[in-house]
């Protein structure tokens, strides 16, 4: 393989974990929660809604861009009276408290999982099996980092990299 080519061997993609039962899930729900929880006097019991798409894959799912968009907004804080968070005005504070995020999670781990499923270790091997023409196990850095910044969820430049970086072994 020349420089350009990035090798993508390693361990398999994770399934989505399977929570043993509520509590369980409730307990990883609330620590990963507690990774980005404010501690000011106005904003305890909350997070940024901007910390969202990281504790969504924290905890595992893998939602599209689109999903993201939808999950943040079924999860803001709208602002109502004091300590009513179900309120529907229109002023959005940009929080999420955390009894909204417990909900909506539990709701998507049980009810909406199936939305989340991501492929399984077969379907993702036929996958970059396409990306690899000549059977060895790698697949050309440069196409790849041309079809993450063109095709589907798009990846800006600093992602495109962070990604092969992450993908593996550099050769050359």
């Amino acid at each position: 393989p020349s420089g350009h080519e990035s090798g993508l061997r390693g361990a398999p993609y994770p399934a989505m974990p399977e929570p043993e039962d509520v509590s369980s899930l409730k307990a990883r729900v609330r620590s990963a929660f507690s990774l980005v929880e404010l501690q000011t006097k106005e904003t305890r019991g909350k997070c940024d809604e901007r910390e969202i798409p990281m504790l969504c894959r924290t905890l595992g799912l893998n939602p599209t861009q689109d999903q993201l968009l939808s999950i943040v907004e079924e999860l803001r804080d709208v602002g109502g009276g004091a300590g009513d968070e179900t309120q529907s005005s229109t002023h959005k504070t940009g929080y999420v408290a955390y009894k909204r995020f417990e909900d909506v999670m539990l709701d998507l781990f049980t009810t909406r999982k199936v939305e989340f499923t991501r492929d399984n270790e077969q379907t993702i091997i036929r996958a970059f099996k396409t990306f690899d023409p000549n059977g060895d196990g790698f697949i050309d850095a440069e196409h790849l980092r041309n079809l993450l910044s063109t095709q589907g969820d798009l990846f800006d430049e600093t992602e495109v990299s962070a990604f092969l970086d992450a993908a593996g072994e550099k050769t050359g």
